[in-house]
């Protein structure tokens, strides 16, 4: 039987895995809102207050912040600053 995977699991996953560099940018922007869409009802069941704060911090904040003309280094580090401030308010909050 196939193990269920927290749907807060596999975005927090997600991005780590295009922040430590085993993901190209492309692929990060082509999925990130498919999979945060497929992933939503899930993360909202599990808790709606985390899923809130990452789609603020790093949809909101982070992915539609970015635009074309950053480079692929400012565009990851741009990421990670709004992923440090997810973390952070979980730490102060959740």
């Amino acid at each position: 039987m196939a193990r269920k995977v927290s749907g807060i699991k596999f975005m927090l996953d997600f991005v780590q895995e295009y922040l430590s560099g085993e993901m190209e940018r492309l692929f990060f922007d082509l999925d990130f809102d498919y999979y945060l869409i497929k992933n939503w009802p899930k993360m909202e069941r599990e808790n709606r207050a985390l899923a809130e704060c990452f789609y603020y911090y790093v949809s909101e904040e982070g992915i539609d912040r970015c635009t074309d003309d950053m480079t692929d280094d400012e565009h990851k580090e741009f990421m990670r600053s709004q992923f440090e401030e997810f973390e952070a308010a979980m730490k102060d909050g959740m």
